[in-house]
């Protein structure tokens, strides 16, 4: 199990008398779930996720991989992480680029070319190694990150709006593979935007709001909402529908009453001459 345990960042902005961040955020993550992380932008989801991969130095809380500190016994070696796709060098050769990521993770060479070769034919990709990421399409830059994540044998990925970009074919097949991944026991923690997506596939759901978890449970897709339970715990401004179309409606009105008067008085003047 991956224990993200009441971790807290906090950034203060001195000059604009804000802080910004994240505070006491809590995740179980088990072998095998597909946890959504929802939260509109700047709520501190990549906060989160920078935290527990040690790019940002948490100011309170434990990471925990089964129950020892994620930091120790190359624990971090075990979590893998999908960027998005505008953060990588756009020029490099996948399989070379497949090679730092192994490299860094501590794989070595020949296990990692024979790795990336057996999941380039899984994913039909085979003939596409020694392409750069520019010369693919949006799709398959998304399934060639992913191979080159799973390159390292990861217990959990972290996935930050992974299907950002994609039409509508390629995230179905993107989400077939996650699905396929959680049902072999890999924990699975996916950051998004496309909430009816997230609502077919997860089974654990937290939302953050302005940096505070507001929600964190097990889900149920053919009980629950997604959309009703961010609405209900979200701190956002409502929008009332109703008092809008009512406002709409007088506003209308007044136009139509405005522009036949103005029709009378030129009537009328026209008259006098």
């Amino acid at each position: 199990m991956l224990e993200i345990k009441n971790v807290s960042k906090i950034f203060d902005n001195r000059i604009k008398g804000t802080k910004s961040g994240v505070r006491n955020v809590s995740l179980k993550i088990m072998p095998g779930d597909i946890y959504g992380f929802v939260g509109d932008n700047g709520a501190g989801k990549s906060t989160l996720i920078k935290a527990v991969f040690g790019e940002y130095r948490k100011d309170e809380g434990e990471i925990l991989l089964d129950g020892v500190d994620v930091k120790k016994n190359l624990g971090l070696k075990r979590i893998a992480f999908f960027p998005d796709q505008s953060i990588y060098p756009k020029g490099i050769n996948v399989q070379e680029y497949c090679m730092l990521d192994a490299k860094i993770a501590g794989v070595k060479r020949a296990l990692a070319k024979e790795r990336f070769r057996t999941l380039l034919e899984k994913f039909g990709l085979s003939n596409y190694r020694h392409k750069s990421f520019k010369d693919l399409s949006a799709g398959m830059q998304k399934k060639m990150l992913l191979i080159i994540t799973l390159v390292s044998k990861p217990d959990y990925i972290f996935l930050d709006e992974p299907t950002a970009n994609l039409d509508v074919k390629a995230r179905l097949e993107f989400m077939e593979v996650i699905k396929f991944l959680a049902k072999k026991g890999v924990g699975i923690l996916i950051t998004s935007h496309i909430i009816d997506e997230l609502q077919e596939n997860i089974n654990k759901l937290s939302i953050i709001d302005n940096g505070n978890q507001v929600y964190n449970a097990d889900f149920d897709k053919t009980a629950e909402k997604i959309i009703d339970i961010y609405e209900k715990h979200s701190t956002k401004v409502k929008v009332d529908t109703d008092k809008m179309v009512d406002k709409i409606n007088v506003n209308s009105k007044h136009h139509d009453e405005k522009v036949n008067n103005q029709k009378k008085d030129k009537k009328a003047q026209k008259n006098k001459k």
